[in-house]
């Protein structure tokens, strides 16, 4: 108890410091929550988008590294209706567009008499009629925060589309998004015949090796095509690899600063103690002793700034998400796991802070810091 307390005690000997640095490692920790939140929230997001087409496969280009993914011939899907176990097959067409005075709004064509459409639930209003109504469907989010609704008309590229229906997905990215039949997005991406993605439906009775199988037959068959898992897509997206990437190196460097500050409190600590560790250790203390209770200190201290940096890191993926330029396009991922790697880093930069003071203190002399003023 009393090695406790020794420990408690000096932690509390310079409450400033102490708090500036805890503050710091919470920067730090917050900086780890949020952006892996952010990174993992998109990848999900997509994820979530594609199950919920209810495809089997995903077929795309993957000779390019386009976020969006690379336009082919639409005329491909008649092909890939031919192979073992297809059943159905429904192209997509997406891109970022510009809409009015709003930011890019992701805008989906889909076939209009294809399988993307039933997974949505319509609130208001009706679907495209045919693929030569110059009309589209809006996500809820997207509704709000454009502030249209049924019959108001939207600016895209260079035409008006007139809004014929509301909708709402699972997906929160389809919920801030556009959608019209895919002729009307060709024509106006002047992308005419070309899809990015090919949503693929299997058999229900196909097993997990005859999947396979086919997966292989698209590869040997299409040469720069692959068909891939919901999961697949999404891992392999440009742009979440480069959100992931990001999100890392900029926590890197904060919790690098943080490291350096927790190392120079505790060593700052150690020398201003030097003195009573010379007691401690001439009062028979082992140096292993010694080592303990200031790796204690520094563990402490990065542990408890990372708790603080756990609530701010939630509560700033919470004001994110809630930004009107953001609604719609980023959801935080939070979950026990992110919890615990952010809480484990925390330690890890307490034991490193805390390795070089801890020996430091551990090699003083008891003559040398007896006499120490």
């Amino acid at each position: 108890m009393i090695f406790f307390q020794i420990v408690g005690k000096n932690l509390l000997h310079r409450p400033t410091r102490s708090l500036l640095t805890l503050s710091g490692i919470a920067i730090g920790i917050s900086a780890v929550v949020a952006l892996t939140s952010i990174a993992w929230g998109f990848q999900k997001s997509w994820e979530r988008a594609d199950s919920a087409r209810g495809a089997d496969l995903i077929l795309m280009k993957i000779t390019t590294r386009d976020p969006m993914g690379a336009p082919f011939d639409a005329t491909l899907r008649e092909d890939v209706m031919k192979l073992p176990q297809v059943t159905d097959a429904s192209g997509l067409l997406s891109d970022l567009v510009s809409i009015e005075d709003s930011a890019p709004v992701l805008v989906f064509g889909w076939e209009r008499e294809g399988f993307l459409w039933k997974h949505l639930r319509l609130t208001e209003g009706r679907w495209p009629k045919d693929d030569g109504e110059n009309a589209v469907v809006i996500g809820s989010v997207a509704a709000g925060i454009m502030n249209k609704k049924v019959g108001s008309t939207v600016h895209i590229e260079a035409e008006d589309f007139t809004i014929c229906g509301v909708f709402e997905s699972d997906a929160i990215i389809e919920n801030g998004c556009l959608v019209m039949a895919l002729p009307q997005l060709q024509r106006v991406l002047e992308k005419a015949g070309k899809i990015t993605y090919l949503y693929i439906k299997v058999a229900p009775d196909t097993t997990p090796a005859q999947l396979d199988q086919l997966r292989q037959t698209i590869k040997s068959k299409y040469e720069g095509f692959r068909a891939l898992t919901s999961g697949e897509v999404a891992r392999n997206n440009t742009a979440i690899q480069l959100a992931k990437a990001m999100s890392w190196a900029t926590s890197l460097i904060a919790l690098f600063v943080g490291a350096v500050g927790v190392m120079n409190t505790v060593l700052m600590s150690v020398f201003e103690r030097t003195h009573e560790i010379g007691i401690l250790l001439a009062i028979g203390w082992r140096r292993s002793r010694i080592v303990r209770m200031i790796l204690y200190e520094s563990t402490a201290l990065s542990f408890l700034g990372g708790l603080a940096g756990i609530g701010l890191g939630v509560a700033s993926v919470k004001i994110i998400e809630a930004l009107p330029w953001m609604q719609g396009k980023i959801e935080g991922e939070m979950s026990l796991k992110l919890f615990a790697i952010a809480a484990g880093v925390a330690l890890g930069l307490g034991m490193l802070g805390g390795l070089y003071p801890a020996y430091r203190g551990s090699r003083l002399h008891p003559n040398e810091a007896l006499r120490y003023e």
